[in-house]
């Protein structure tokens, strides 16, 4: 679902379109989650964040905060590709996301060989490249993503055999 509006805090303007994790401010795109322990997770550092009625703490600091001109719309849902279609439980073998973010490179493909350790795939997350790794030797059974694809923490990206 997607949510367009104008956030004012302290008396600046900002606009506002967040879609799932994805948030972008006056331009800029964030990655925004909670995190278990209640804190705000921005491009993954950590903020203590309190909303009240009309006032936003971050980290102690009171922000006066005002929302205007919400949009709510619903998005499409995109025809499921191929890549897009995962197990619902990953087996032993399973290399799985370790975080949101878009596969950027797939080094593998189904029925090749792969030791422990060997990279299957490239996940870029926080403006980062993660080379994610086979965790046994075996076969490739199967891969559920392609380049491009962006994907959520604990997806089963490949399953090794």
């Amino acid at each position: 679902m997607k949510r367009e509006f104008t956030l004012v805090l302290d008396g600046v303007e900002y606009p506002v379109v967040a879609e799932g994790t994805a948030v972008t401010v006056n331009g800029r795109l964030f990655v925004v989650e909670v995190a278990p322990d209640g804190s705000v997770l921005v491009d993954g550092i950590a903020y203590r964040v309190a909303l009240e009625e009309e006032r936003a703490v971050v980290e102690g600091r009171p922000y006066a905060m005002k929302v205007s001109g919400l949009r709510v719309t619903a998005a499409a849902p995109a025809p499921p590709t191929p890549s897009a279609t995962a197990p619902a439980a990953a087996s032993a073998g399973a290399v799985l996301a370790i975080m949101p973010g878009k596969i950027t490179r797939v080094l593998v493909q189904p029925g090749q060989r792969v030791k422990a350790g060997d990279p299957v795939c490239v996940l870029e997350a926080m403006k980062m490249e993660n080379e994610l790794h086979a965790k046994q030797d075996g076969v490739v059974k199967a891969v559920h993503v392609r380049p491009g694809d962006d994907v959520e923490k604990d997806r089963v990206l490949v399953e090794i055999g």
